[in-house]
């Protein structure tokens, strides 16, 4: 009897057993997160070790001027918080990021929300359409000093799931300005349209619409012509720059070229119709590879004009002797540009030119070698900090008459940037004034003040050092004070090369610009005019006696610039107004 019983009782444990798996899913689903995952550092890098890891119930945080731990610098931390999230229908889905100082906001590892700078507390907002499920969110934050805030939310707003795009996403606009939302978003396989007087597609209009068409497409390094065909307007962004820029009405083609690193690159056409005929087309053609020079080839000395010859060169290396770069080229008198792309690593390099006659180079958009002139065989070089990348390059060279030579080399001086210092002796020299005027200032820039102005033909004594770019160049003054004039070969001929000079270690000091008052006089009433000379229009008459706050003046201090009592700013004449010691003090300002 009791062995019976055993077995009863173990049949039942059986069968409620059984019955309790046969309610378990055979492909149990993963809960979301009920939590955030949160880790802290104190660096606002989100670097090396965590201070601090914890769960935390929401992202809804405003520390004010305080910390989220002890643990924590209260002015030098970032965070990041992780965490699945169950997102119950179908949907496009608005996040908002409130945060001071920077917040970035990734969902299913996309980002959506970039502001990784110092700021004050604002808001960001995203929309992104998620199936019905789970989905993960991560969220980055950083804090900077001052007040503490991050906080995320998100909420449904309706919408259908976007057009699945392989190609161009082609987004058309019932009026000529792309406004508003799109009547329709589709894939397009190409933009290569001719739709007459016809419409793109049943929901748009035949006259007066827009497109926009966008895509990432992969490149080879090189430079590339792009060509765009249509009636009426166009404009293109290839890697982000504007090449074209047509938003006019008209039936024709317009072109641009481009230097392209290799890689995904984003390209952007937009497009309006406004009546008669519709046409959109685009396409590309590559010119060249990365490692090719374009070589435009001038039948003169001063490389302007259309070039007589357009070709890639491997390399600049050139000795013509007394013939011709080709037929078309003159074998005297002539002129080349080069220009290419190419990747560096972070560094300083030393970029060294020889030639017969004049030779220039740009190195990152800084004139690194410039020489100029006319001469016999010469080597000039110049050294520069280039980060990692790609970096533009551009040599400039005319050839007068005798020989014509050039080369170009550069090569690594070491791997990282270094501070360059000047030598014990400074490279002096004498410049003199190729302009009509030349203005003197206290500093290597625009932003310093005028002290005086050159005339052309005068010289000046070079005191040997240069800025950084050799765009500026020293020079002494005759009352045993330093001073700066631009470098520019179109300011100013030198009988030595800026670009050799040692960089001046010095910080200019510039004089605060003196403001003041003075007084109308010489005349009963005297002209207040809109710029700083008698052919721009009159503001107003001011009475002789009236006080007014000098602003600042021209660079010859013939007219000056003036608030009136009632707050009325402009100009006026130099010798209708008192004061006239405190002028040359005043600040140099445009019209």
């Amino acid at each position: 009897m009791k062995k019976q019983k055993t077995v009863v009782i173990f049949l039942a444990a059986a069968m409620l057993l059984g019955s309790l798996l046969a309610f378990v899913p055979a492909n149990p689903l993963l809960a979301a997160d009920s939590s955030w995952q949160a880790t802290y550092w104190n660096n606002r890098t989100l670097s090396g070790t965590p201070a601090l890891q914890r769960s935390e119930a929401d992202l809804n945080k405003d520390w004010g001027d305080g910390t989220p731990d002890p643990l924590l610098d209260k002015d030098r931390f970032s965070a990041r918080w992780t965490r699945s999230i169950n997102f119950p229908t179908s949907s496009a889905y608005r996040f908002t990021a409130t945060m001071d100082d920077g917040m970035r906001v990734y969902v299913d590892n996309v980002l959506i929300i970039d502001s990784w700078t110092d700021s004050q507390v604002h808001a960001l907002s995203a929309d992104v359409y998620l199936n019905a499920g789970d989905h993960n969110v991560k969220v980055e934050y950083y804090e900077a000093g001052g007040k503490a805030v991050a906080k995320l939310s998100w909420g449904a707003i309706g919408g259908n799931a976007p057009v699945p795009i392989a190609n161009w996403k082609g987004e058309y606009f019932n009026n000529t300005s792309l406004t508003g939302n799109p009547v329709l978003v589709r894939d397009d396989a190409s933009i290569n349209f001719d739709w007459g007087v016809g419409s793109p597609a049943a929901t748009v209009v035949a006259d007066n619409f827009s497109a926009r068409w966008t895509r990432t497409q992969l490149f080879d390094a090189g430079r590339y012509r792009f060509t765009a065909e249509v009636d009426d307007g166009v404009r293109l962004w290839v890697n982000n720059q504007l090449i074209i820029n047509q938003w006019v009405n008209g039936n024709t083609g317009y072109t641009a070229e481009i230097d392209l690193p290799g890689g995904n690159i984003p390209i952007q056409m937009e497009y309006f119709e406004g009546v008669g005929g519709a046409k959109a087309r685009l396409n590309w053609v590559k010119l060249s590879g990365s490692g090719d020079w374009t070589g435009q080839y001038f039948n003169n000395k001063t490389l302007t004009g259309s070039p007589v010859l357009t070709r890639n060169d491997s390399q600049i290396n050139f000795n013509w002797g007394s013939g011709s770069p080709a037929t078309a080229v003159n074998s005297d008198n002539f002129s080349v540009r080069w220009t290419r792309s190419l990747n560096f690593v972070a560094g300083r390099y030393r970029f060294t030119a020889t030639s017969d006659d004049g030779v220039r180079m740009w190195v990152n958009g800084q004139l690194v070698i410039n020489g100029w002139n006319d001469h016999t065989p010469q080597t000039f070089s110049g050294e520069i900090d280039l980060p990692n990348g790609s970096v533009p390059l551009q040599v400039e060279y005319y050839e007068s008459t005798g020989g014509a030579r050039v080369e170009v080399s550069w090569t690594p001086i070491s791997s990282t940037p270094s501070t360059p210092t000047p030598p014990t002796t400074p490279t002096a020299g004498t410049g003199t004034v190729v302009s009509a005027l030349l203005n003197v200032r206290t500093g290597p820039g625009i932003q310093y003040s005028v002290i005086t102005t050159l005339s052309k033909n005068q010289t000046v004594s070079l005191s040997g050092y240069r800025n950084i770019d050799a765009t500026w160049v020293q020079i002494n003054m005759s009352n045993g004070t330093k001073a700066w004039v631009s470098g520019k070969s179109y300011y100013l001929q030198t009988n030595v090369n800026i670009a050799n000079m040692p960089v001046w270690q010095g910080t200019p000091t510039t004089p605060a610009p003196t403001s003041g008052t003075g007084s109308i006089y010489n005349a009963y009433y005297v002209n207040l005019r809109s710029g700083a000379s008698v052919a721009y229009p009159v503001i107003t008459a001011v009475p002789a006696g009236t006080t007014v706050t000098l602003i600042g003046r021209n660079g010859s201090s013939t007219w000056l610039k003036m608030r009136l009592p009632n707050g009325t700013v402009g100009w006026m004449n130099a010798n209708y107004v008192t004061n006239s010691a405190t002028f040359p003090s005043l600040p140099v300002l445009s019209n």
